[in-house]
């Protein structure tokens, strides 16, 4: 037996081959899985028949032995019949079978064994080569399992598995040779394999709750990780149960007393920003307690979470950064993302909203300051739409910036460089997307959040159709300003495609608003060019500084006018070339208001005081009720105040903004001016999104949702000269706006989850973060 195996450890050296003895697993024999071998009535004859290998791609020995006594059970003209199943294991996992039948006779312990079952083996083909045959090979005396049958039939199976594999090592030193420069990249680059994730989508839909594992959260955990821990609402059953009795006062609080409380310390701190750190670090803590905070009152707190108060946030982010907030990925990690991503301790993540920071609200380049943004964006995405915050993901793609007080700060927490610019930009942009996919799935929302006009126009178009995925700069501003157009034609009983509008800004706001109202104006009956022709954009004006004397700087406004084709001042780019007018040239808005004689004006420039006494007078000569929407973010970058807007248009004109004012009077009315935020949107329609698990969102959905938000604006609401429900209402808003979607994207073909629900506003509802404190300790029951 030693003899036949020194011979096959060179077969095993030329084909990679490793012996796999028969085991309980892949034997038939009757000895429960062992070999029997010939029994003689000496120990050591058999074993120098036992087995003994050593496997050249383990490196461990494996030893198999049997020794039976004088006293065998095999008696004289007695036929021992043993059904063997040989499996040998090829260094490239490639396996042969062979099964033998083998009968002997006590007597004859040397006599040949009759080969009664074929051999069977997975390869067919009989290419001999070089390989030396059962004639060529001195067959070992006494081996007990095989005949020269089976030899020949061994050695011809091993061949074509070994020719099988030269053909795949070829096949492999071939596409080696024409793919080997592109490797790295393909290995760094997961877009070449998105097809391969794209089955990754977690569609599963969850109520709060129901994908948690009860025994796996420990008593510590409930009362220190911001998902579980309840703070002094945790029950005295509830403390000594999980192990934390002693650890809080005796005191337990319902969770309105602390709501009551957290609006308390609220109160006692006088900064905006100061309450904004607060609020962010209650989130921290306690993360149900800081949403019923927000839904106490949205309409004082949403201000103080979002605009106007985190344009201050981001601004000063680097002074007041505490806690770890999402994910902060630099150019540094190009060729990584994906493995950066899963550092995440969530794998069902449904929503990001990603920013590079270049256009941080109407602030500019704030680099890795702008985290706030998409931090901010997300805990309204659970307030305003109930969408789980285990399931959100802000994200900061740190590419640099250019900012020189930025690039100087010592506390600036982004990385000291010069924004990244052309092909690495776009490459890392898209490594990123791709890798979101790999990561959370291809119906993981990405929301695109204050990127700058020429990256965010060309990142929407390049990705919209293939990914699931929105910018709410361009589609969230312009689906909140065409609901409150809607809105406020029915105080003026006339419709969208009656009136001119002329924009203050070619932005990406303004571009956007004026494609759905584009839309709009088409599904009331106008054909594009009619369409176009009651649309008018003058581009923003820009500060020039210049020095008069040694200490005195004065500031100019400068502006190429009215956006006409063949322009001599130019500046005209393809967004803004869709909308140029056949006119000539109109350098200031003054002057365009003058000729153009529109119904409504609409600023989107951050150009703080664009619409002063001039204009909204103008306006107010022109029209009964001129419509002005100054939408700029934040505060101090809207176009003009609402108490500006009432007293120059002697109290006539219809008013919204895009950051809040309080109510005006105005010979003895009392006006309250509608907040064109993008709040009353962007939640809605990811619910939407979400629930119906889209894999693209379409244009048509935003005019959707600003259908939907004008019908919910009532009749009391256009009295008090608000064209949108109060903010205290905005998540039956944001519910009503995702049925909207979801009827839309069912009877679209857009949705993935089946089977459809028949009551899409319950199943909605099912999908909400549930803001009551769940029970901490398993239910119990009678046995």
């Amino acid at each position: 037996m030693h003899s036949i195996l020194r011979r096959c450890s060179g077969i095993r050296k030329t084909f990679g081959l490793t012996p796999v003895y028969p085991t309980a697993n892949n034997s038939q024999s009757p000895s429960n899985g062992q070999i029997t071998p010939l029994h003689t009535h000496s120990c050591g004859k058999e074993r120098e028949q036992g087995y003994y290998t050593k496997s050249n791609n383990n490196n461990h020995e494996r030893e198999s032995q049997s020794c039976c006594s004088s006293s065998s059970r095999v008696c004289k003209n007695h036929t021992t019949t043993t059904t063997t199943t040989l499996e040998y294991e090829l260094s490239n996992f490639a396996k042969l079978t062979t099964r033998i039948t083998t009968q002997s006779a006590a007597e004859v312990a040397t006599s040949p064994h009759t080969v009664t079952d074929t051999d069977r083996y997975r390869d067919t083909d009989t290419d001999q080569g070089n390989l030396p045959t059962a004639t060529d090979l001195e067959l070992p005396k006494g081996l007990p399992l095989s005949s020269r049958h089976h030899w020949n039939q061994l050695q011809s199976s091993l061949h074509a598995l070994h020719h099988q594999q030269q053909q795949q090592q070829q096949q492999l030193r071939s596409y080696s040779s024409t793919s080997h420069t592109n490797l790295e990249d393909k290995m760094s680059n997961p877009a070449s394999k998105v097809n391969e994730y794209a089955n990754r989508d977690r569609l599963g839909l969850w109520g709060t709750g129901d994908n948690e594992v009860v025994g796996s959260i420990s008593g510590f955990a409930r009362l220190y990780d911001k998902r579980y821990s309840k703070g002094l609402a945790f029950t005295h059953e509830e403390r000594q149960q999980l192990g934390i009795h002693g650890l809080l006062p005796y005191v337990v609080k319902e969770p309105s007393e602390q709501v009551a409380h957290c609006r308390a310390l609220l109160e006692r701190l006088e900064q905006d920003l100061d309450k904004y750190m607060y609020l962010i670090s209650l989130s921290e803590r306690n993360e149900r307690l800081f949403y019923n905070v927000l839904s106490s009152d949205i309409a004082y707190m949403m201000p103080l979470v979002y605009t106007p108060t985190v344009g201050l946030a981001c601004q000063r982010y680097s002074l007041i950064h505490q806690n770890a907030k999402g994910m902060f990925i630099s150019i540094k990690d190009k060729g990584h993302i994906y493995d950066v991503l899963k550092n995440w301790p969530e794998t069902d993540v449904r929503a990001i909203v990603v920013t590079d920071g270049e256009r941080i609200l109407g602030l500019g380049d704030l680099g890795a300051n702008g985290m706030g943004i998409p931090v901010g964006k997300l805990s309204l995405y659970t307030a305003l739409a109930g969408i789980k915050p285990s399931q959100c993901l802000p994200i900061t793609l740190d590419v640099g910036t250019n900012t020189e007080s930025l690039l100087e700060d010592p506390l600036y927490i982004g990385l000291r460089e010069r924004r990244a610019t052309g092909d690495l930009y776009d490459e890392f942009i898209d490594e990123f997307m791709h890798a979101c996919v790999r990561r959370f799935g291809q119906n993981c929302l990405i929301q695109f959040e204050d990127f700058a006009n020429a990256n965010a126009f060309r990142l929407l178009s390049k990705y919209r159709d293939t990914f699931c995925t929105f910018n709410d700069d361009i589609q969230g501003t312009a689906s909140v300003a065409v609901a409150g157009l809607l809105a406020s034609l029915k105080i003026k009983k006339t419709q969208l495609k009656d009136n001119t509008l002329l924009f203050l800004g070619a932005g990406e706001a303004a571009l956007g608003i004026a494609n759905l109202c584009l839309m709009a104006m088409k599904a009331e009956g106008l054909t594009e060019e009619e369409a176009k022709a009651r649309i008018w954009m003058v581009d923003r004006w820009v500060n020039i500084f210049l020095k008069i004397h040694t200490d005195t700087k004065r500031c100019f406004l400068f502006s190429r006018g009215v956006i006409t084709r063949d322009r001599p001042k130019g500046g005209l780019t393809e967004h803004k070339l869709h909308f140029a007018q056949l006119h000539e040239p109109i350098d200031t808005l003054a002057e365009a208001v003058r000729k153009v004689r529109p119904n409504v004006l609409i600023g989107a420039a951050a150009q703080g005081g664009a619409f002063n006494q001039e204009i909204l007078e103008l306006m107010a000569d022109i029209n009964e009720t001129p419509i002005i929407f100054a939408l700029s973010n934040p505060t101090s970058k809207a176009e003009c105040t609402a108490e500006e807007a009432y007293t120059y248009t002697k109290g006539r004109c219809i008013f919204a903004s895009g950051s809040p004012f309080a109510p005006v009077t105005y010979n003895n009315k009392k006006f309250y001016p509608g907040q064109g935020n993008n709040s009353y949107i962007f939640p809605g329609v990811a619910l939407g999104v979400l629930c119906a698990g889209m894999l693209n969102i379409p244009e048509q959905v935003f005019l959707v949702a600003a259908e939907r938000l004008a019908e919910l604006v009532s009749k009391d609401d256009l009295s008090k000269g608000s064209l949108y429900p109060p903010l205290s209402s905005i998540v039956n808003c944001s519910v009503a706006i995702a049925e909207k979607i979801v009827e839309y994207a069912y009877k679209n073909g857009l949705a993935t989850v089946r089977p459809e629900p028949v009551n899409k506003l319950a199943f909605i509802k099912a999908q909400m973060f549930d803001l009551d404190y769940p029970r901490s300790v398993p239910a119990t029951y009678k046995m």
